[in-house]
C-alpha cells in the first residue's frame, strides 16, 4: 500500500516498508534524493510506482523533478516526461 509522508513516499506489505523514495520539497521542484527497494521485492516494478507518483504529484502542483538519485534520473529519461524535468 502507497503511504505518503513529508519527503517520503514508500510501499508497506504488512507492516513492512518494501520501497521508498525520498525527496526534498522545494518551491518549484521535487529534488528526489534516493530510492531504495528491498532485495527481497526486487526487479517487480515497486521503485518505478514510486517515480510514478512523484511525477503525478509534480504535475498537479505545477512543480518539476530534479533527479539527484541515479535511478530516478534513468526512469524519467524518456521525452514523455519532458514537461517535468529540471533542464
Amino acid at each position: 500500500m502507497l503511504k505518503k509522508e513529508d519527503g517520503r513516499l514508500y510501499l508497506e506489505e504488512g507492516h513492512a516498508v518494501i520501497a521508498e523514495l525520498i525527496y526534498n520539497d522545494h518551491e518549484e521542484y521535487y529534488d528526489v534524493t534516493s530510492t531504495y527497494t528491498e532485495p527481497s521485492h526486487r526487479n517487480r516494478g515497486l521503485a518505478k510506482d514510486l517515480v510514478d507518483e512523484i511525477v503525478e504529484m509534480a504535475r498537479e502542483d505545477g512543480k518539476k523533478v530534479q533527479p539527484t538519485c541515479p535511478y530516478v534520473a534513468y526512469a524519467i529519461r524518456d521525452s514523455q516526461y519532458d514537461d517535468i524535468k529540471i533542464k
